[in-house]
């Protein structure tokens, strides 16, 4: 499927019943679903079933299913970042549905896994001060500040106002500060930097 054919277009003619054009959303968005997940669970098997599972739930959840500054890809993410912050109820809950998914071959992590080598012992600390988070601030931090989605693309993601995802962000904020104490590990989000000027900033997380 030419990358030249919108997001927007491909999934209307899913809607219509055109399998090749849910393939082709497949096959455009799988690789950066595949390490968002393996990011989190480090695994490649089970990376992959999130992949499965996150497609699976687009095709379930089709008539909920955003299309964000003309991207399937945010919605894609949030699926992911639900997925992976509640995997062993949603394993439970898609394992059987798993065949259904188009079969594609793995994606290799080696390069990825490599780039990360050396931020493993902050990687962890991060994780940790994130599990502390409740479950809808995880999720901001996770699109916001990792996948550095603005907060309007956010917003339309989980369909709130900007201002309560700029809300949720600023406690998220408060609370980062606070488990991470001294840690150098910025939490200012793409868009703040353009405007505020900060300098210094980097990532919460690798991709």
């Amino acid at each position: 499927m030419g990358s030249e054919v919108s997001d927007a277009a491909l999934w209307l003619e899913a809607l219509a019943g055109t399998e090749s054009a849910f393939a082709g959303l497949f096959d455009r968005h799988r690789a950066r679903i595949f390490r968002k997940a393996y990011s989190r669970v480090r695994n490649v098997h089970d990376a992959e079933d999130v992949v499965a599972m996150v497609f699976l739930e687009a095709w379930r959840s089709r008539e909920k299913v955003r299309i964000v500054e003309g991207s399937l890809l945010p919605w894609l993410l949030s699926v992911t970042t639900y997925i992976t912050l509640n995997s062993d109820r949603a394993a439970r809950r898609y394992r059987r549905l798993l065949s259904k998914l188009p079969v594609a071959p793995p994606v290799d992590p080696v390069h990825d896994i490599d780039d990360r080598l050396d931020m493993r012992v902050r990687a962890n600390q991060l994780t940790q001060a994130l599990r502390r988070l409740s479950s809808v601030e995880r999720t901001v931090v996770d699109l916001c500040l990792v996948e550095e989605l603005s907060m309007a693309a956010v917003a339309g993601v989980l369909d709130v106002p900007t201002g309560t995802v700029k809300s949720r962000l600023n406690s998220a904020r408060r609370k980062l500060r606070t488990y991470l104490g001294e840690s150098d590990i910025s939490v200012h989000t793409p868009e703040e930097l353009s405007t505020e000027g900060i300098s210094g900033w980097t990532p919460l997380s690798p991709r």
